[in-house]
């Protein structure tokens, strides 16, 4: 279907039909290639047929324009053999190169004669820019001398080509232009009517029209494919919404591509579409000229042709489908040197990093053996990993490395590639980094990337060869005080006394670098952070809270600087280790609900980054969060995701983090296979030099007293506590290894030891440790005689609850529950192990939880339900109202305020409302003192 040409068919008809100006003329249909000007030349050809108007036809070739008179033979076809005389008789020959024949233009002018007196005779060429000289020449002689005959002449070419003779021939007087142009939207929804309806027409036109530019021969290709899908069972209905509109390219747009490439054969619009495709747009016309050798004039009118005929929008191609087939078009030896080229020049023109690197990554025989192309690959790979590109770092050295002929440039890369590999395929961390721990060792890296490296043997355990290179470092800066960087080293020296305490050959450094005194706030930065930078700051923060002399208010203070840390520090490669520093601040000072709200914001940042090392770490902490809050399933999710997103050998020392979280809380949940399959499983032996050996050690002693062996719990667990003491990281709130004796001397019949041990923790916690304290008084309990442990348990229950901490609460309300049950108080025994074993049920305390059974209700001694004890107490809870009924009876199974009314959808203040009205009523004081009659209605009110 032909459409939006209706005034141009009109137009161009008047020269056969008899229009305003006679009879006879020249019409001429311009246009870029693709444009339509055979449809519309075949469509005027077609109606000057039916009217009865003769015709004569010839289609020009860019293959046969060097053939002499080649068009003129096509048209001779029509002509009867009489007329043609043998001057023009193809059997005898034309005639040759050079100009035509004087006798072949008055012979072919003589036989248009003729059959102009039988009646109107139409002449069309298509493609006349590449007609042959000759022809164009006795075509032209024709038309000047039959302007008052029946004679009309059509013929199609594009405006940016063509022979003298043809600009002749279209320099006629009278000639009737008409240009053709892409079509509208509206034209676009008339020739999608045809084939898909009106309204699915209405509905992709606009999108068919942005990828094409309304180009026919590329529309008519994306509706072929778009009709041809459906018998892939892709049918419309199977797409989600909205994405029917954008076209799918196939098949059928590829050939179309194809056809516009083969039409402009091997041209200065071509070279240009492919210059373009290659760069990814023409912003530069310098650049598009150099990379494709044709004059920057040309090339402008070139993009101008291109944007014409719909494959340009602006400076880009509007599909980058037609990029990729333009490029897969060029024969594969020529495409890598195209890329070279581009390469070269875009280096020489300055242009950024990336560009350049693109180019030379395209093709395996783009990047030539020069000495700017490692440098050039290497500050792209820099650029990448900076705005998280990891990958594409990764391809850059890689080829930068193949190419590089020094051997300081080439270690240089080498150390930047290992340390690009950790965030894509940490598990290839040890063979990138065993190679580079000796040319570290011997001061062949520069300062910083052999400071780099050795972090890297730190992770994997390799502590001798870190310790060597830091030292070569320091001998080498120690000739340049005042370096830029000196503050990394502060942060590797505070890392140090952090994580890496039980090294002598690292020790040096912590004495020299790892000062835990505080940053100066007086000369910090607008947003509050440090001059020295969020690293320092928070390692400085961590250090405080680890140390065993650490007091109340350093926690405090430690605590301010790691939530100002995570206040104004984002996620990235130089800040990672001081967001996790900062989050083990918190941790470690028992502000667990503030560090899982921090955490959780950096593990958002953290899914969308590539690193997946990141997500794991973070994963881990978060997980060790949870667990120190009681969460056990919780803990086991986050502990699983970051041994899934990073197995157990990528970790290298680090690994001691995420199996202690799975091992503590398996071995709470009571799943002992399960946590003892972890601890199966190989580490590191450098693991056991680290703070993350200790939280190994400690799960791994715990794991041992919840399974009856005794002796190998008190083994691991003093030794986990003499490497705390003798490192100085011996803060209660680290790792309460005092108390896992105590329970263990518990288990062996020793109270007066765990009484000890137990007294010692809680002197050690400050008040501003609630967690800490209120397990140390859980375990004093156990210490004490029977009548002495309420009131411990309560407070210790008060202090859990202060810090959220689930299983810890559970564990201290089945302590209470016992006790109660021991003194007679079997009211509030019953009380306290329905809330123990809601909260180990919630929390995922399988092994508690089954110890506990869930209590279906409060009995008597005699096993009868407890009822009210006579008439006045009848009365009184007659009084009560159906809500206050529901309300008390919750109450009373051990529900928070909270919790009732998130159950009857009721707000806290009308719970406490209800609750003082019951209270009164029934002339109590206390929620114990609750009567068992009302345990009854839980199960209908709940």
């Amino acid at each position: 279907m032909l459409v939006e040409r209706d005034e141009e068919i009109t137009r161009l008809t008047q020269l056969f039909a008899g229009g305003t100006g006679g009879s006879g003329g020249v019409g001429v249909i311009s246009g870029v290639v693709a444009s339509g000007k055979t449809e519309l030349l075949n469509r005027v050809a077609d109606l000057a047929v039916a009217k009865g108007v003769r015709l004569l036809s010839a289609v020009a070739s860019a293959s046969e324009q060097e053939f002499p008179y080649a068009v003129l033979e096509q048209l001779l076809h029509g002509v009867p053999p009489r007329l043609l005389g043998p001057e023009l008789d193809p059997r005898a020959g034309l005639g040759g190169p050079g100009q035509a024949e004087p006798g072949a233009l008055q012979a072919f002018h003589r036989a248009l004669t003729e059959l102009t007196a039988a009646g109107p005779l139409l002449i069309v060429v298509d493609d006349a820019q590449y007609a042959d000289p000759q022809s164009l020449e006795c075509l032209t002689y024709a038309v000047r001398h039959c302007r008052d005959t029946a004679l009309s002449t059509i013929v199609t070419y594009c405006a940016s080509t063509g022979s003298a003779a043809l600009h002749e021939l279209l320099q006629q007087p009278d000639v009737r232009q008409v240009r053709v142009g892409p079509l509208s939207v509206a034209g676009v929804t008339r020739l999608l009517t045809e084939e898909l309806g009106a309204r699915d027409a209405q509905r992709h036109a606009a999108a068919f029209h942005a990828a094409t530019g309304g180009n026919p021969l590329l529309l008519r290709g994306l509706l072929e494919d778009r009709l041809f899908l459906p018998a892939h069972g892709q049918e419309e209905g199977d797409q989600e919404d909205g994405a029917a509109d954008a076209p799918v390219v196939g098949e059928f747009f590829h050939r179309a591509v194809l056809s516009w490439v083969h039409r402009y054969g091997d041209t200065d619009h071509l070279r240009t579409a492919r210059g373009i495709a290659l760069l990814g747009d023409a912003g530069s016309l310098p650049l598009l000229s150099g990379l494709v050798g044709v004059e920057e004039g040309v090339v402008r009118q070139s993009v101008a042709a291109l944007g014409e005929v719909g494959l340009l929008q602006d400076t880009r191609f509007r599909r980058d489908e037609v990029r990729a087939i333009l490029l897969e078009d060029l024969p594969h030896e020529e495409l890598g040197l195209l890329h070279r080229r581009a390469a070269r020049l875009l280096h020489e023109q300055g242009a950024g990093p990336t560009e350049v690197a693109r180019q030379l990554l395209s093709h395996e025989a783009a990047a030539p053996d020069e000495d700017w192309v490692p440098r050039a690959l290497r500050d792209a790979a820099l650029l990448a990993l900076a705005e998280d590109r990891a990958e594409f770092a990764v391809r850059c050295l890689q080829l930068a490395r193949r190419h590089c002929a020094d051997e300081r440039e080439s270690l240089i890369i080498q150390a930047t590639l290992a340390d690009a590999l950790w965030r894509v395929k940490p598990l290839t961390q040890v063979q990138r980094l065993q190679p580079l721990a000796a040319p570290a060792r011997e001061g062949l890296l520069p300062p910083r990337h052999a400071l780099r490296v050795a972090l890297g043997l730190m992770r994997i355990g390799s502590l001798d060869d870190a310790a060597a290179a830091i030292g070569q470092v320091s001998s080498t800066l120690a000739q340049t005080p005042g370096s830029e960087l000196d503050g990394e080293l502060r942060a590797i020296g505070l890392a140090l006394s952090c994580a890496y305490p039980d090294s002598p050959e690292l020790r040096r450094f912590q004495e020299a670098w790892g000062s835990a005194r505080r940053p100066d706030r007086a000369a910090g930065t607008p947003d509050g952070t440090t001059a020295e930078g969020p690293g320092i700051a928070a390692l400085t923060a961590l250090r405080g809270v680890l140390k065993d002399s650490a007091d109340d208010e350093a926690v405090r203070d430690a605590v301010r600087d790691a939530e100002q840390v995570l206040d104004s520090t984002r996620l990235s490669e130089g800040t990672a280790y001081a967001l996790r520093a900062a989050l083990r601040t918190l941790i470690y000072a028992d502000r667990l609900g503030t560090a899982a709200t921090w955490c959780d914001r950096v593990l958002v940042e953290a899914a969308r980054c590539s690193t997946q090392a990141w997500s794991a770490g973070f994963s881990a902490i978060r997980g060790q969060i949870a667990l120190r809050g009681g969460r056990l399933t919780d803990a086991v999710r986050h502990g699983e995701c970051a041994l899934e997103q990073l197995p157990m050998r990528g970790w290298g020392v680090v690994v001691g983090m995420p199996v202690a979280v799975l091992v503590n809380a398996h071995t709470a949940m009571g799943d002992h296979d399960a946590a003892g399959e972890l601890l199966a499983r190989p580490v590191p032996e450098a693991l056991f030099r680290t703070r993350f050996g200790l939280h190994y050690l400690y799960a791994r002693g715990m794991h041992q007293l919840a399974t009856g062996r005794h002796q190998a719990a008190l083994a691991d667990l003093r030794g986990c506590g003499e490497k705390m003491a003798a490192w100085d990281l011996d803060s209660p709130s680290v790792l309460p290894w005092r108390l896992g004796i105590a329970e263990t001397w518990l288990e062996l019949g020793n109270r007066e030891e765990a009484a000890r041990l137990a007294q010692e923790q809680l002197d050690l916690a400050h008040p501003s440790l609630p967690r800490t304290r209120g397990s140390a008084l859980r375990v004093l309990a156990a210490t004490r005689p029977v009548a002495e442990q309420p009131a411990l348990l309560q407070q210790s229950l008060d202090l859990l609850r202060r810090s959220d901490s689930w299983y810890g609460m559970a564990r201290a309300m089945a302590q209470l529950a016992r006790a109660h049950k021991q003194l007679g108080d079997l009211d509030k025994s019953w009380l306290m192990t329905r809330r123990a074993w809601r909260l180990a049920d919630g929390c995922g305390a399988k092994e508690l939880s089954h110890s506990l059974q869930r209590p279906p209700g409060r009995a008597t001694t005699t096993g009868a339900a407890t009822a009210p004890a006579d008439g006045e107490a009848a009365a009184a809870f007659a009084a009560l109202s159906d809500a206050e009924r529901r309300v008390a009876a919750l109450a009373a199974s051990g529900y928070t305020n909270r919790e009732i009314a998130a159950k009857l959808f009721i707000t806290v203040s009308t719970v406490e409302q209800h609750l003082t009205r019951v209270y009164r009523k029934i002339n109590i004081s206390h929620r114990q003192d609750l009567p068992t009659s009302l345990g009854w209605d839980v199960a209908h009110t709940a």
